[in-house]
């Protein structure tokens, strides 16, 4: 199980780079993904709705990643706070069947760990997406928005809570 996370964390993981090479070679995994749709466990409509329908998440990786934020707006646009990003990383997601989810981030963002770079549609499974929330809480906390810009620069350690992160940003 903690290597199926570990992969989980990798896979969706993403950070904002200024110099990244174009998507152009790295295709996306969403065909894999629909190929294999049936072999992937369907969560309930309120589990998925209770990710998926303006919620503040949060995730924490001790093994990479550390502290990550996220809204998913109930549109389909997801914004993503990244540990010792300067800006937000902004995108898109869409859930198939309940079974996968699907992130396409805009602009140049480049996952540190395998260098899957934006632009194409990079898919996971749901449940596991939805087994690493730590976090989560109704409406954008942080006000995440087009405007990519952060309450401050969150650090990747230690773990910290949303509660922790609203009292830092109300200082």
């Amino acid at each position: 199980m903690i290597n199926i996370l570990r992969i989980t964390f990798i896979i969706s993981g993403f950070i904002f780079a200024e110099n990244c090479k174009t998507t152009a070679n790295r295709p996306s995994n969403e065909a894999i993904f629909d190929k294999n749709l049936s072999l992937y466990e369907r969560l309930s409509d309120e589990k998925v709705a209770s990710i998926s329908n303006d919620i503040t998440i949060r995730f924490f990786d001790q093994y990479q990643h550390g502290n990550q934020i996220e809204f998913n707006s109930n549109s389909g646009k997801t914004f993503l706070w990244y540990p010792n990003n300067k800006t937000l990383v902004s995108g898109f997601y869409k859930i198939k069947d309940n079974r996968i989810i699907c992130f396409n981030y805009s602009g140049i963002a480049r996952n540190e760990f395998t260098g899957e770079i934006s632009g194409n549609w990079n898919c996971q499974d749901l449940l596991t997406y939805y087994n690493k929330v730590r976090e989560k809480i109704k409406g954008n906390v942080f006000n995440l928005n087009e405007n990519k810009e952060i309450p401050f620069i969150i650090e990747r350690f230690p773990e910290q809570t949303i509660f922790d992160l609203t009292q830092k940003s109300n200082r």
